[in-house]
């Protein structure tokens, strides 16, 4: 992981940053160099080359250091691998089907604003319907969240901490019904009703005091 981080900082300094100094430099102060601006020329030709066909090739193992080691030798002094690759491999290949590269790239280039126009507009409409269906997820979601902290809610409360005390029964009307114990009037009250029920016939018992 480390050794990717500092390989990439490395193509960075030494295969983009220093390279594109050098040509700012030859373009600024020897403008009239046409050595010097072919040189540059050619490497940067080679770069794009390498980056366009990269995907195909960077499976390889330490290819981040093979295309650091690459880049320095087109550009380094003593080396100058710039006239080399391009005279060797480049030159003669695109010289080859230049014609074909030609007529491709005059038709993509009389399409162009057709392209990009119907790139925008495709990019607008899918994030256009890419919106309002997250939209319509966020409203759909909202009432189960809504559910879910209510029931959060209910589970979370105390029945000790507010518990409310119950209403006491209204009293209950004493009747005689022979059944409870507890309902039934004291002995004198039977006695009394008793001799209502018969006239008066039955007589009424004194109270012993004694």
């Amino acid at each position: 992981m480390l050794g990717e981080l500092i390989s990439k900082i490395l193509l960075v300094l030494f295969g983009y940053a220093m390279p594109a100094f050098e040509c700012f430099k030859t373009l600024e102060t020897r403008p009239d160099d046409a050595t010097m601006l072919r040189f540059w020329c050619q490497y940067w030709i080679i770069v794009s080359m390498v980056i366009a066909c990269e995907s195909f090739v960077s499976w390889m193992p330490m290819y981040g250091e093979i295309k650091l080691a690459f880049f320095v030798y087109l550009w380094y002094p003593k080396t100058k691998g710039s006239d080399v690759v391009y005279d060797s491999f480049i030159r003669p290949t695109v010289m080859q089907y230049e014609p074909n590269i030609e007529q491709r790239l005059e038709h993509l280039r009389a399409n162009s604003g057709q392209l990009i126009a119907f790139y925008i507009k495709n990019f607008a409409d899918k994030g256009t319907a890419f919106f309002m269906d997250f939209l319509r997820y966020v409203v759909s979601e909202r009432p189960e969240a809504s559910n879910s902290e209510q029931r959060s809610s209910w589970s979370s409360w105390n029945p000790f901490a507010s518990r409310r005390r119950e209403p006491s029964p209204p009293p209950r009307e004493r009747r005689f019904s022979g059944s409870d114990p507890d309902d039934a009037p004291p002995p004198p009250a039977i006695a009394d009703v008793l001799r209502a029920s018969l006239g008066g016939a039955m007589p009424r018992r004194p109270h012993n005091n004694n």
